[in-house]
Parts: C-alpha cells; sequence; structure tokens
C-alpha cells in the first residue's frame, strides 16, 4: 500500500498530526511512514501504530508521496540538503517555526512543491488552529491536500505569508496568554477561599463555556456578550473597572507586538 503521508521527524506534533489523520480516517496508520533520530521510541510507537519506519530520511522520502516535515527548526536545512537526491515531485510542508518559504525552496530542488505551515499546541488534542503559506505556484491540489491533513487536527487559516508572524503571536503563542489568564483566576479564586480543585473546574469550565457562546452567537460581538454578563452597578462592572484600570487591553496589545518582533527576528 502506498505511504500518503511520511513524517520527517516524529516528535510531539508529528505524533498529533498523525493520531489526528488516522482516526479521522482520512490517512490511516498502514498509509503513513516515519523517520527520526529517536530510534528506540519510533519503533515502540509505530508497534503501537502500525505505520511504516524509514531506514533513513532519505528512504522515508522516496517512499511518501507528501513529506511533512517536523525536525527541529536549527535541524531543517542539514536534514533536507540530505534528501534532495531523493526527491521527485513530492509535496513538502514544514512545520518548523522561522523557517521561510525562501528557506525551503533554496533547500530542496525545483521539483518539489512546498508549504510552510504552524499549527498550535491544542492540535494535540484536535483542537488546533494551523496557519498555511505557500508559494504563488503551488498547485490547488497541493492546498488542498495541506487543508485536509491540519484539518483533521482542527482548523486552517490561509496567511500570506508577509502577515505570518502576526498571524503566529495569536494563534501560536495564543494558547499561553489563555492559560496564563486562566491561572491568574484559579489563584485568585484561591485566595478568596475555594480549593484548587473547585477553582480549577469553575475556572475551566466557565472558560470553555465563553468560547462555546461567542462561536455560537456569531450575530452577537464580544462586547455585546459582556454587556450581557454586566449588570449596571454590579459585581462584574466593579471587576471589569479594575482590569480596564489596570490596562490589560494595552498590554495585550503590547504583548502581541512583542511576540510579532521576536517571530520576525527568527526568520
Amino acid at each position: 500500500m502506498p505511504i500518503e503521508v511520511g513524517f520527517l521527524g516524529y516528535g510531539r506534533m508529528a505524533q498529533a498530526i498523525s493520531l489526528g489523520l488516522n482516526q479521522s480516517e482520512i490517512i490511516p496508520y498502514t498509509r503513513q511512514a516515519a523517520s527520526d533520530v529517536a530510534k528506540d521510541l519510533l519503533l515502540e510507537l509505530a508497534e503501537e501504530r502500525g505505520f511504516t519506519v524509514a531506514t533513513d530520511n532519505a528512504d522515508l522520502v522516496a517512499k511518501s508521496q507528501v513529506i511533512i516535515v517536523a525536525v527541529k527548526p536549527h535541524q531543517v536545512q542539514a536534514a533536507l540538503t540530505k534528501v534532495r537526491a531523493a526527491v521527485a515531485n513530492q509535496l513538502f510542508i514544514s512545520v518548523a517555526a522561522g523557517v521561510t518559504l525562501a528557506d525551503l525552496t533554496t533547500w530542496l530542488p525545483s521539483s518539489a512543491e512546498i508549504i510552510r505551515v504552524t499549527p498550535n499546541l491544542p492540535a494535540l488534542v484536535g483542537r488546533g488552529v494551523t496557519l498555511i503559506c505557500a508559494p504563488k505556484v503551488t498547485s490547488a491540489v497541493s492546498l488542498a491536500k495541506a487543508r485536509e491533513i491540519f484539518q483533521a487536527v482542527g482548523v486552517t487559516c490561509e496567511l500570506d505569508e508577509s502577515r505570518f508572524d502576526e498571524g503566529t503571536a495569536v494563534s501560536g503563542s495564543g494558547p499561553a496568554y489563555f492559560f496564563l489568564v486562566m491561572e491568574a483566576l484559579i489563584r485568585g479564586a484561591v485566595r478568596l477561599g475555594l480549593t484548587w480543585d473547585t477553582a480549577r473546574e469553575l475556572v475551566l469550565k466557565t472558560a470553555q463555556g465563553a468560547v462555546e457562546t461567542a462561536i455560537q452567537r456569531p450575530d452577537l460581538s464580544l462586547a455585546d456578550l459582556r454587556d450581557q454578563v454586566t449588570s449596571p452597578g454590579g459585581t462584574t462592572a466593579e471587576a471589569l473597572y479594575v482590569l480596564e484600570k489596570g490596562g490589560l487591553n494595552a498590554l495585550f496589545q503590547e504583548a502581541l507586538k512583542a511576540a510579532t518582533i521576536k517571530a520576525r527576528k527568527l526568520t
């Protein structure tokens, strides 16, 4: 049976994508292959999941129709340079942060199609957001294949590469911002006297409910939804006053700006 997707590197993100493809039945493990320097773990996962283990990176490329480049960013150039001879007309999708389309074009022969993506952490639980960009010459078939693969672990958003750093500051780094806010609320609830377990459950379930409400009511702006919770002179109004007085809105804007600047330095 032909190998549809080969993972050049089989770390945590590659494992999540691989699992999502299998669970969604888009590309089962029997049509996947992987190579990784951590041979013992790779063999253990292959026995558990049933994918093919390539003898080396060149073997993986020769076997696979689509190659997902999931090695560490500083390893991408060496890895792709070493497999050039095995490249025919496959599609290479890189998840490596900071590795640009220009880099991939330089390190791979012209016969390869290339796409750059940035998944985020919730892909590990099938709720990720993946940014996608590609050269203008990329075929519609290849773009559709990339969308199909990453929709197995969430949703996709196509952006011009010139806006990739801004997008990464929002979706790539974004989960950390929400984790920080939730952690702060939990600590605040504990300070008020709630137990850690109770505080955690209340905060996480409230956050989940707020997100689902915003998703299911696109007819209402976030400000409208906030107003529905905020009674004049009430407890919510008092809490929001403290947050706004502390500059929460400006802090988040500055945080996104700082993340974008840092991302540009990595590329």
